[in-house]
């Protein structure tokens, strides 16, 4: 199977509520599965601080021209591919909202990703100019999540 016939089925899989999937071609097959999701804020939660990806380690980063308002705008990026959450529960409030001052270090959301909630530091002290990412939404590595003002 071709990988970018893998790459498809994956794509289309994370847009879906399938929970399985296998396909089978020729003598190759491949199967996808999820876990059924643990809420934020469960016993089963950990939660693991992940680095940021180097802006430069990113080939290929697709952010529509009105996701960018200027060359002093950092973009903030998916260092995983998983879940985003924006706060550590679904009963407390998010991280940061559109306004919100950070600093360097400051929890900006989880991403979940195999049963783990991994903690995404703000790398740059900045203000919150866009949310790009709602509660469930799937993400891919080096997706903007958050625009900041430098």
């Amino acid at each position: 199977m071709d990988l970018r016939k893998i790459r498809k089925l994956i794509e289309i899989f994370n847009h879906t509520n399938l929970t399985e999937i296998e396909i089978h071609e020729g003598e190759e097959s491949i199967r996808l599965s999820r876990a059924t999701s643990t809420l934020p804020g469960s016993p089963q939660q950990q939660v693991v601080h992940v680095p940021m990806p180097d802006t430069q380690s990113v080939s290929e980063i697709h952010v529509d021209d009105d996701e960018v308002e200027d060359e002093h705008t950092i973009s903030v990026l998916s260092p995983m591919v998983g879940t985003f959450f924006s706060s550590p529960s679904p009963t407390d409030d998010a991280f940061v909202k559109v306004g919100d001052s950070v600093t360097e270090g400051q929890p900006l959301c989880l991403i979940e990703a195999m049963k783990i909630f991994n903690q995404i530091e703000a790398e740059h002290s900045g203000t919150v100019l866009k949310i790009l990412k709602d509660n469930g939404d799937p993400v891919e590595y080096g997706e903007p999540l958050f625009i900041l003002s430098e």
